[in-house]
């Protein structure tokens, strides 16, 4: 009998110490101004009604909940909603270019809706000398973004049936896992953010059916042809495909010791091929498939089929030779033609998008695998991003030391005013007693955040398939909070590219 027994993965809570018993920098502000108000208004000798309405309104906008979350926290999203309607930002359509293009306008981007704005794709070159037979023979990718200075790069990686494995193996590759992500917080390091996108979606078995034609013996009327196909049929409906990226994005500014005679881009693009070769190396260590980086035509087809996966499953259906060598999409095509930001969703092309942040993460200690229910679901097109930032060693202690000083002085200031220090105060406090704990042990420190973009062609199957993911988020111990009025910047999130909702302020 094998040993089933494991180790237990504990995720420390969030941090809602605030500035002062307890209330965030917003209620302060907030209460702080509603009073102000209030005082302006009895030195004018307002009303006694426009004062206490003055204070009603900084209350309620401090502290009336909707829909589990702050007022004062949806006052951002309203506002950016209200501002991309009044300026009609929030529909947008894209430029169709003439077929005869001059040879000038080859180099020319193409055209992109506001939140991908900036976005670039270049061709770095092969990394056939770094990596190894992993390269991919096209170059590799990079995606540019003169908005927030930042080089991308992403690599295709494959599983080895880790839900099938025993658990101590389970507990092997995760601390192994946890040592690839430890190459990166190093002191100076460019790398700021590494991202892992999870993409999952129906698949319609047609190579299957066309491998069974092509090599079939039997007669088209016998029990073994029809028995086979009666099982496509059956598995058709539940068969879902999986592609895993690994993102790895560099700041331009972090790149003055890296600085040769060449430009920032070139700069960065090498710098990049550097990080893609070693992550390469530790992930083939920890027993991780690496399919190699993405060239353009590789990168164009991700984005394509995150963006609207029912384009290129039509492409697929196109001719198989004239597409193996040419690729699916082209680098110069992998934006959409139209997109529309509303509150509740995002359309993009013939695909709706809704994006939810993950608020809670489990609150019990977990098993390797916990996140079967939701990563194994089959239940519609969806991405499941997790989002990290490296911290240097350096950077790590003063944050401990900042934090540890912050809890001790707010329990403090709770107990003199005669406050309640609850359960989750002292669980935040044992929690950086634990970081401090593997920070001298000598592990690394990493900030995350987690984001699940579900997709879907119709209002009523985005409805259903939200409603399955979240019932399969609850199982796994997750809570699901959807980013309302910026569902454009968290799709964002389930793209190869370092941009995104800001994630440092919930973390």
């Amino acid at each position: 009998m094998s040993d089933t027994s494991g180790r237990m993965y504990r995720f420390p809570p969030l941090d809602r110490t605030g500035w002062l018993l307890g209330l965030s920098g917003a209620q302060c502000v907030i209460l702080a101004a509603g009073t102000l108000a209030a005082g302006l208004l009895l030195d004018a000798r307002a009303p006694a009604p426009a004062v206490v309405a003055a204070l009603a309104l900084a209350v309620t906008a401090a502290f009336a909940p909707w829909d589990g979350r702050p007022a004062h926290q949806w006052l951002p999203a309203l506002a950016r909603v209200g501002f991309l309607r009044f300026t009609g930002r929030h529909a947008w359509v894209a430029e169709l270019p003439f077929l005869s293009r001059r040879p000038d306008d080859a180099a020319r981007p193409p055209s992109l809706p506001p939140f991908l704005d900036g976005l670039t794709l270049t061709d770095a070159g092969s990394l056939a000398q770094a990596a190894g037979p992993a390269a991919s023979p096209g170059g590799v990718a990079v995606v540019h973004d003169r908005r927030h200075r930042t080089a991308s790069a992403s690599l295709r990686a494959g599983g080895c049936g880790f839900a099938l494995l025993e658990r101590a193996e389970q507990d092997r590759l995760v601390a192994l896992w946890g040592d690839v992500l430890a190459g990166f917080c190093a002191e100076r390091s460019a790398v700021v953010s590494v991202r892992v996108t999870e993409w999952a979606g129906p698949d319609h078995l047609s190579e299957f059916e066309r491998f069974a034609d092509q090599r079939r013996r039997a007669p088209t009327g016998s029990p073994a042809v029809d028995s086979y196909r009666e099982l496509l049929a059956d598995a058709g409906e539940r068969a879902a495909r999986h592609d895993v990226l690994v993102t790895v994005t560099v700041a331009l500014h972090r790149l003055r010791r890296h600085r040769g005679k060449g430009s920032a881009q070139e700069t960065a693009s090498a710098v990049l091929l550097e990080e893609l070769r070693l992550l390469t190396g530790r992930l083939e260590a920890a027993g991780v498939d690496v399919a190699g980086p993405l060239s353009l035509t590789d990168t164009a087809e991700a984005m394509r089929m995150r963006a609207d996966p029912t384009v290129v499953r039509a492409a697929r259906r196109r001719n198989r030779s004239l597409a193996a060598m040419a690729g699916l999409v082209s680098p110069w095509n992998w934006g959409p033609l139209a997109t529309e930001s509303d509150w509740d969703h995002l359309r993009v092309d013939g695909a709706l998008h809704r994006t939810y942040w993950v608020a809670e993460w489990p609150r019990l200690d977990v098993p390797a695998g916990w996140l079967e229910p939701i990563l194994l679901h089959a239940g519609g097109t969806r991405t499941f991003t997790v989002h990290c930032e490296p911290v240097p060693p350096s950077r790590s202690r003063r944050r401990i030391d900042r934090d540890a000083t912050r809890l001790a002085a707010d329990g403090e200031q709770r107990s003199r005013a005669g406050f309640r220090v609850g359960a989750r105060h002292h669980r935040s406090e044992a929690a950086v007693l634990e970081r401090e704990a593997e920070l001298v042990a000598g592990h690394n420190e990493l900030e995350y955040a987690g984001f699940l973009t579900v997709t879907a062609a119709t209002d009523e199957e985005l409805k259903r398939s939200c409603a399955d993911y979240e019932q399969a988020a609850a199982q796994a111990g997750l809570e699901l909070r959807p980013v309302h009025g910026q569902h454009d910047l968290g799709f964002v999130c389930a793209l190869p590219v370092g941009r995104g909702l800001a994630t440092r302020r919930t973390l």
